[in-house]
């Protein structure tokens, strides 16, 4: 699996020739001319979306498992995990994590995303679904359009019609290609996108199925002349949330590329290991848990309270 360090050196050079193109003169909610729904709850827009249909940038093209996950932030940003196979469903993993930043006064409804710092897109959302469950992504130049869904797959007459909307938004839809994704991925989350409340429930029931390990039995299992080489701790986060601070020996493998792709993402580890997850809240540990399962890893355990509890325990 290629590290998201290589990654990021190898596309760097086309992301800012993307960006370039992406920018424009910024975020000018007065000079957003594509439709923008009315408003946005932002934690039921949260989490995992799997792009059927694009006008790809440049890095986007010839894709495959795509995936655009977002978690609110404390402070109101939107942390962004990207995540595909390039060129074909095994190809090279790949992973992108811009920032979005909601336009005071839109209703939570246009973003800039930024890529480089301090340069923000436009990023508009002009369709969305009262369940939440499917959502179109344009931009007033009609250079870039992204139709998402909350599963892998939707049928041909949903597609068909979303495709129209983006018609009727003004784009050249010839331009419009889909993004083939893998069976594997549609194991990895609800066809709807659940209420916060419900998603809270549903991630605590899934961490109540494998056994917790606190941060104090984690610390003395690492610790132990008798810790196992079985023993794999797997931080699920981002590489710079890793980067800032992690449980001491954990591996990073992003839970957006453990969705796009099980097998590849974990590749060089015994489905017989002993695995420990955390993540910042549970919430991305419980979907890699669900993935992971579905892909044959069955001795899984979660540490409880994630990092935030780590990072007490260890006094920071």
């Amino acid at each position: 699996m290629i590290s998201n360090q290589s990654m990021r050196k190898g596309v760097m050079g086309s992301l800012l020739l993307a960006v370039a193109g992406l920018v424009g003169c910024g975020v000018n909610p007065q000079k957003v001319t594509v439709p923008v729904v009315e408003s946005v709850d932002l934690k039921r827009f949260m989490g995992p979306w799997y792009v059927i249909g694009v006008i790809p940038t440049f890095i986007e093209k010839d894709i495959y498992n795509a995936i655009e996950s977002y978690e609110l932030q404390p402070d109101g940003t939107i942390l962004t995990t990207f995540t595909f196979n390039k060129g074909a469903f095994d190809g090279p993993a790949k992973e992108m994590n811009p920032k979005g930043f909601v336009i005071p006064g839109t209703n939570n409804a246009i973003w800039g995303m930024q890529f480089v710092w301090p340069i923000k897109a436009e990023y508009v959302i002009s369709h969305l679904d009262a369940d939440y469950t499917e959502t179109i992504i344009a931009r007033s130049q009609r250079d870039y359009v992204w139709i998402m869904a909350r599963t892998p797959t939707i049928s041909d007459e949903r597609y068909e019609r979303m495709k129209a909307k983006v018609v009727e938004m003004g784009y050249d839809v010839s331009k419009l290609v889909k993004v083939p994704q893998t069976p594997a991925a549609k194991q990895a989350t609800p066809a709807a996108a659940p209420t916060a409340s419900a998603d809270r429930v549903q991630v605590d029931k899934i961490l109540a199925s494998v056994d917790a390990v606190s941060p104090a039995q984690l610390r003395a299992r690492l610790q132990s002349s008798e810790a196992s080489a079985a023993l794999v701790v797997l931080d699920v986060r981002t590489a710079e949330e890793f980067g800032a601070g992690h449980v001491t020996g954990a591996r990073n493998i992003p839970h957006a590329e453990i969705l796009a792709n099980p097998q590849a993402a974990l590749a060089g580890i015994d489905p017989a290991s002993e695995l420990v997850l955390y993540c910042g809240s549970g919430r991305r540990a419980s979907m890699a848990i669900e993935a992971m399962r579905a892909a044959g890893f069955t001795r899984l355990a979660h540490m409880s309270g994630d990092y935030p509890a780590w990072a007490v325990s260890e006094g920071q």
